[in-house]
């Protein structure tokens, strides 16, 4: 037939080609094998070069972009890097990486995935705020007072402190102290004296350094506490019956504020400016409630003041009340038989009250009880104590 005797050469010549390719077989040394190794080394150092690029690689392990777990290929590589598949760059280069100088380095790697195992950025941002507090404020004299809250910041014997583990008393013209404890032993000072501008002293009040203030129906005044010496410092645009200072962190987070208290029962805040005392009220005792004549307020001990109350007849109702605003938070004892207490001061867990016809009588804060520890031949009309207790 024409047609197998066509198909013969080429029957030989396939044979003949077939035996040729069965010689040469794919045993690592003919050219496919060749091919297939340059491959391998070329995506090799497409890794290597990757693992220089930055902290965060394709040579890391990340289960999310290496399928087999490892950084490296370790496996024969068929033409296509698994590693390179989820690189971008790799991914979208139309190249294919046949020679082993390849140095395409992954600069645009986007894989957020990466756990960066080699970033050393140790954050050094530090709270530089100190740990030891503010330094102490300026004390020009090296009085122990505070150039802010000293009167005469240059004169080392002005204005003076007063004495620890005492109150002070008045009557309308001198000065007095009192022991804090048992058998409360008074002691005068001497009469006020006034630089300029004398009158009744109608109460005085005590920072947390000592220095002692006055107030007259005219005028305020700083004391010293040890001669009873007073100098004028402004004028009062009206009269108070009471006066006292609360501490600090009360109507300021760093300093004692002076208060006063008219018979009306509102509380003021004295702001002195220049020669004139300004009067802002900040509250009141409340509804019912008048000033007898005085407050007080102590740091982690509380605020107590002296009080009229309307339907408790000849007597001095002694209350607790918020150093913020005056507002009365409780009755603590109504002294029934002395209702002119124009000076109160206290302690750890005592309450002195001082009435116009020499009687002092020392309630306990706690239960409302009440005594007469003395009866002295002076009319009182106030007193004070520090803001601060000296420990």
């Amino acid at each position: 037939m024409t047609l197998a005797r066509d198909l013969r050469p080429l029957t030989a010549l396939s044979l003949l080609l077939a035996l040729t390719a069965s010689a040469c077989g794919d045993d690592g040394s003919g050219s496919t094998a060749s091919t297939d190794a340059s491959t391998s080394t070329t995506n090799a150092t497409a890794v290597t070069t990757d693992a220089t690029a930055g902290p965060t690689t394709n040579a890391t392990t990340d289960p999310s972009t290496d399928p087999t777990g490892t950084a490296t290929d370790s496996d024969s590589d068929t033409g296509v890097d698994p590693t390179d598949a989820t690189d971008p760059t790799d991914a979208t280069d139309p190249t294919t990486d046949t020679d082993t100088t390849d140095t395409d380095t992954d600069t645009t790697d986007t894989d957020t995935t990466d756990t960066d195992t080699t970033d050393t950025d140790t954050d050094t941002d530090t709270d530089t705020d100190s740990t030891t507090g503010d330094p102490p404020p300026p004390d020009d004299d090296m009085d122990g007072i505070p150039n802010p809250d000293d009167p005469f910041p240059n004169d080392p014997n002005l204005p003076g402190v007063t004495q620890q583990f005492k109150v002070y008393c008045h009557t309308s013209s001198t000065l007095f102290t009192m022991d804090v404890d048992a058998p409360y032993t008074i002691t005068q000072i001497g009469a006020f004296k006034y630089n300029q501008s004398p009158g009744s002293m109608t109460d005085i009040a005590i920072d947390r350094w000592g220095v002692l203030y006055g107030i007259t129906f005219s005028d305020l005044f700083v004391c010293d506490p040890m001669t009873a010496d007073c100098y004028y410092l402004a004028d009062i645009p009206q009269s108070a019956n009471g006066l006292t200072l609360v501490p600090p962190g009360t109507l300021d987070p760093l300093d004692d504020v002076l208060v006063a208290q008219a018979n009306s029962g509102a509380w003021y805040r004295v702001n002195q400016n220049g020669n004139m005392a300004q009067f802002v009220q900040i509250g009141q005792y409340g509804p019912g409630y008048g000033s007898a004549g005085d407050a007080y307020s102590i740091d982690g001990v509380g605020t107590y003041g002296a009080t009229n109350k309307q339907g408790v007849p000849n007597a001095t109702v002694i209350v607790s009340a918020d150093p913020l605003n005056g507002m009365v938070q409780m009755d603590i004892a109504a002294l029934t038989g002395y209702s002119t207490v124009y000076g109160l001061a206290g302690w750890l867990g005592k309450i002195f009250a001082f009435n116009s016809n020499g009687a002092i009588l020392l309630i306990d804060p706690n239960d409302g009880t009440w005594e007469v520890i003395t009866m002295a031949p002076h009319s009182w009309w106030g007193a004070g104590v520090r803001t601060i207790i000296p420990q």
